[in-house]
């Protein structure tokens, strides 16, 4: 069951998506959600996503994305991801992402990191990382 929401409070679900072939929720663009549990989700077109625990999100067309507790994110066209609390990042099309709290980034298609806080980067296809506190980076062609 996805756990989508457009408030943080959990009052306000959001209904009426689509689900495609991979379980992933296909939700509106240019609309801020709430992301809780194991949900998947898929935004596009400057939307903003808060995701939380384990839950999944794959972000196109300038999106932002707020990842928090093991959530995963696949970034592509420009989008931005702050991912916190062991959260893990793909990175593609000069996506940006500012990686905290252990958490794991696989850049690539020159996206930008800028990592703290005992995060690790692999980074791919002239993407560039700004590592601090205990980060590591790994080069790889």
């Amino acid at each position: 069951m996805q756990e989508i929401y457009y408030d943080i409070r959990k009052t306000k679900p959001v209904t009426g998506y689509e689900i495609d072939a991979d379980g992933y929720a296909i939700l509106e663009a240019g609309i801020i959600f709430y992301v809780y549990g194991d949900s998947k989700v898929i935004v596009h077109e400057y939307s903003k996503v808060f995701a939380h625990g384990d839950s999944k999100v794959r972000a196109y067309g300038n999106s932002k994305v707020f990842a928090h507790g093991d959530s995963e994110v696949r970034a592509y066209d420009n989008s931005k991801v702050f991912a916190h609390d062991n959260s893990k990042v793909w990175a593609y099309d000069n996506s940006k992402v500012w990686a905290n709290g252990n958490s794991k980034v696989w850049a690539y298609d020159n996206s930008k990191v800028w990592a703290n806080g005992n995060s690790k980067v692999w980074a791919y296809d002239n993407s560039e990382v700004e590592a601090y506190g205990d980060s590591k980076v790994e080069r790889r062609i």
